[in-house]
């Protein structure tokens, strides 16, 4: 009798105390949702004073903040994509990091930085579905296309798992059903970086208004704002892939770095 009650005042006191710390729990929610809000909130006057508008739901929340990548240079995945735009091709090393790669209907260009040329005359009989197919097997999503009756260019992204490299773009251009072009960038298997300590979006969004104020950068409203990557190539690394916060304006485009805070505009 005595041992059940024990377990009986044990469970109760067990109860109170998860109930306690669940209380604490919500508390403390309400205390980041509430300080957030106000942060958010003088964010978006802040940016009214200098007569920016920036919506309260573009201010990014727990967006994640990746790692820079270095993805090393694969002539495998570099062949394959040659292969995919051109049909069966040799490939021959130019020199100065330089691969060509020529088919039967012209050639295609590979740099160590990712830099594509190709030049051909390919007959595909269905532009769209040919440009899903290869977007879609290197892992590029499209964004533009004015493809009308065989003739037109489609216009395509790099994405990484949760991450766009906003700069990583391929442009395939068709005229009467025959593949003429494909110029941009490639850029081969790789996984986002782990995240970091960056500056949040918040803090990116600050050092923005404060490098388009100092600099007299002209625009009137903030339309979008995101995490991702940019590519960048050196002397000593061919590709580089360096986390940023693309902050999007009725006017252009700007990056600010996640790790030093750096802004570039888009070219």
């Amino acid at each position: 009798m005595r041992t059940s009650r024990l377990k009986r005042t044990a469970i109760v006191i067990l109860a109170l105390v998860n109930a306690c710390l669940l209380v604490l729990l919500v508390s403390r929610r309400l205390q980041e949702r509430a300080a957030r809000e106000r942060t958010v909130a003088q964010l978006v006057r802040l940016y009214e004073t200098n007569g920016v508008s920036l919506s309260p739901a573009l201010v990014p929340r727990t967006a994640p903040r990746p790692a820079p990548v270095e993805p090393p240079r694969s002539l495998s995945d570099e062949a394959a994509f040659a292969e995919a735009v051109l049909g069966p091709c040799i490939a021959e090393e130019v020199g100065g990091g330089i691969y060509r790669y020529v088919g039967d209907g012209g050639q295609c260009l590979l740099r160590a930085s990712g830099a594509v040329e190709a030049a051909l005359s390919r007959e595909v009989p269905d532009p769209e579905g040919f440009s899903e197919s290869l977007f879609a097997a290197f892992g590029y999503a499209a964004l533009f296309s004015n493809l009308s009756e065989g003739s037109g260019t489609v216009v395509a992204v790099r994405m990484l798992p949760n991450a766009m490299v906003f700069n990583a773009e391929l442009a395939l251009t068709f005229s009467g059903g025959r593949l003429l072009s494909v110029t941009g960038s490639f850029v081969p298997s790789a996984e986002s970086g782990d995240r970091n300590s960056g500056i949040d979006g918040v803090t990116a969004l600050v050092r923005f208004l404060d490098h388009a104020v100092g600099s007299g950068e002209v625009c009137t409203a903030v339309t979008d704002v995101r995490g991702g990557y940019l590519l960048q190539s050196t002397a000593s690394v061919s590709q580089r892939l360096v986390p940023v916060w693309c902050v999007t304006t009725d006017v252009s485009q700007y990056y600010v770095n996640m790790t030093n805070g750096e802004i570039t505009r888009e070219a």
